[in-house]
Order: C-alpha cells, then sequence, then structure tokens
C-alpha cells in the first residue's frame, strides 16, 4: 500500500490533478507546492526503495522457480506448468515496478534473475532508453501465444495477457519522453488489440471507484490489472 499511495502522490500532488488538504507532513506540503530538495522526501524515497525491493523479490522467486531448480526439488510436471504462469505474472510484475521507477526518475538500477546478488554486490543503472527497451521485449513475449501468462479476464484480479497489453500501451505512449522516439502507431496497436480482448467500459464512471468494485461485473469489465 505504501507503494500505491506513494506514486499516486508524485504522479498526481505535484500536478493540477490533485491537491491534499493534509499538510501535517513535511511531504505532503512538498509536493503540494513543487518544493522538493535533495533532502529526503518520504514519498519520492518510499516509490524508489518499494519499485527496486519489489524488482529484486520478483528476481529472486524467478531463480528459485528456474526449470533447473524445480527440477532439482522433485517438482510434478503439472505443477510447475502452474507454475509457469506465476512466473510469467512475475515478470509482469517486474515489469510494471520498471516503469514506475523510470517514469519518476529516469535511469535506475537495473537487476534480473541472472544478475549476481549479495552484500557485495551493487546494481549499476541502466538508462531510461535501455529499461524501457527491455520491458517493451518482456511485454511483447508476455502478450505472445507463446507465453504462459493468463487469457485476457480468465481469474480476475490476477495479472493476464490484458494486463501485459496495457502496460505495453502504456509504454508506448510515453516512448518519446522515455527514448526519444515517438511510437504512436505501436500504441494504437496494442490498444486496438486490447479492443479485441472482450473488455468493456464501465456505464457509471464512479463505480470505479468504489469499494465493491471488484464483485461489480460492468466494473470488472473495464479493469486490466486490478
Amino acid at each position: 500500500s505504501e507503494l500505491v499511495r506513494a506514486f499516486w502522490s508524485v504522479q498526481e500532488t505535484t500536478a493540477d490533478a490533485a491537491k491534499c488538504s493534509w499538510e501535517n507532513d513535511a511531504w505532503v506540503r512538498a509536493l503540494n507546492t513543487n518544493t522538493w530538495t535533495a533532502v529526503q522526501n518520504d514519498a519520492v524515497y518510499a516509490v524508489y526503495v518499494r519499485t527496486l525491493q519489489g524488482i529484486a523479490l520478483a528476481n529472486e522467486y524467478l531463480r528459485q522457480t528456474a526449470p533447473s531448480r524445480l527440477s532439482d526439488r522433485g517438482v510434478s510436471s503439472d505443477l510447475a506448468r502452474k507454475i509457469d504462469t506465476y512466473r510469467a505474472e512475475a515478470r509482469f510484475i517486474r515489469a510494471y515496478l520498471y516503469w514506475m521507477a523510470i517514469d519518476c526518475f529516469g535511469d535506475v538500477p537495473f537487476t534480473t534473475e541472472n544478475s549476481p546478488f549479495g552484500g557485495e554486490y551493487f546494481p549499476k543503472q541502466a538508462s531510461r532508453s535501455q529499461i524501457y527497451d527491455y520491458c517493451v521485449g518482456e511485454l511483447e513475449y508476455l502478450m505472445s501465444a507463446e507465453s504462459p501468462m493468463l487469457e485476457p479476464r480468465s481469474l480476475y484480479p490476477r495479472a493476464d495477457k490484458g494486463s501485459a497489453a496495457g502496460l505495453l500501451a502504456r509504454m508506448y505512449l510515453n516512448s518519446e519522453v522515455y527514448t526519444g522516439v515517438p511510437r504512436w502507431a505501436e500504441a494504437k496497436a496494442v490498444c486496438e488489440t486490447i479492443f479485441t480482448m472482450g473488455y468493456s467500459l464501465s456505464p457509471e464512471w464512479a463505480a470505479l471507484f468504489r469499494g465493491d468494485n471488484g464483485e461489480n461485473p460492468q466494473v470488472r469489465s473495464e479493469m486490466l490489472w486490478a
């Protein structure tokens, strides 16, 4: 919850979309008025730490569930196939966290399940453009027929191929900012693919933000990832 709240705060209260009336915390005032400095801001710090922490957790899950590890542990073929879908979801979540990180910070430390790790290893930064390219490649694979990712709208609220398509569209929409190269045609094509996946807009916009939005079928039909 800290990551989602902090990410929303740094994205929205720093713009004209929203302001927070709770001013007892210094980080709120700084974001509301765009006056944060090099001194740590709790919300900015939370986004940085929590995205990188989540990426590390996804990497470790992928290490521990590699086919060779599962074989060594005597995991059945049926369970291994089920784990494949979880591995695909972990790759999606990692791409989502990298998107959050490059959107807020640009260049950030970059690691995958193949990176060394431990107390003596300090990850090197990759450029925003490099991480963008990596995430696009991951999402294109997760959308593909070869991917074990769940089919669109098959098991709410877990991530599925529709989730991957939604994030890929968002990456393409911001490509000019992230890489200097616009990719409007690619964004349009992915959005048109999403239109074929069975989603539909909720007839009542406000219902998306109510506490029962996971049980309301008209609302759930709009959600690419909950």
